[in-house]
């Protein structure tokens, strides 16, 4: 993945309080649709492409939008919902127009001591049908180079069924200024499923680290759907 594609820092502007109510019920009979390289209109064609389009498009559609409520990564078992109890999407970003590499930015919904500040968890999903080792030294390697000062923290822990691979790498950010109250908790997490690679960041004050861990564990665990 290219290093622009970072999430920790971005701002968000506000969301609205709403649940996702069904979204989280997965069709049980959905058949796998593969993508179809020869189907890809050319560059010059993609350009410009929005969010919604190209989860639409067919036959080589791999991601399907569920009434409007949710998205739902057909081979990489990831349902990434519009809103949840605790967060809800700001920006959906498509760097491959199949769908193939993608990103969604949630931002936390009246959660953390300040609300100009809050939790914010990036998902990328993008096709790796290789091993990740050198995915992950490139993003530990960023992670440090943004942070200069910053020193290694205890990753959140991670809902059940993960791989037992999946990798995980913590740091607390110090404040410019000096202000220990200011401090960031930044993380990022990426596992393989199937030949797809699901990396989450996520970035929080360190002061409401402990107000907002059991409700990211809850929130990661809802994102992915297998039995």
């Amino acid at each position: 993945m290219r290093m622009h594609r970072s999430s920790m820092g971005k701002a968000h502007n506000p969301f609205l309080r709403a649940l996702l109510g069904t979204a989280f019920v997965v069709p049980c009979a959905c058949a796998v649709i593969p993508d179809t390289t020869a189907g890809i209109p050319p560059a010059s064609a993609r350009e410009g492409a929005t969010a919604d389009d190209v989860f639409m498009r067919k036959p080589w559609e791999i991601w399907r939008v569920s009434g409007r409520t949710a998205r739902f990564h057909r081979e990489a078992f990831m349902l990434l919902p519009n809103r949840s109890e605790f967060f809800e999407v700001g920006d959906v970003s498509v760097y491959a127009a199949d769908g193939s590499d993608v990103r969604l930015d949630y931002a936390a919904v009246d959660l953390g001591a300040d609300l100009q500040s809050r939790e914010s968890i990036s998902v990328f999903v993008y096709r790796a049908p290789g091993a990740l080792e050198h995915e992950w030294k490139s993003v530990v390697d960023r992670m440090k180079r943004e942070r200069p000062g910053a020193k290694a923290a205890e990753p959140f822990p991670l809902p059940e069924k993960h791989p037992p691979e999946t990798k995980q790498f913590a740091l607390i950010t110090p404040d410019r200024s000096g202000d220990e109250a200011k401090a960031t908790f930044v993380q990022v997490t990426l596992f393989h499923q199937g030949s797809w690679a699901v990396r989450y960041e996520i970035a929080c004050p360190l002061v409401d680290v402990d107000v907002v861990r059991s409700k990211t564990r809850a929130f990661l665990r809802s994102l992915r759907a297998l039995d």
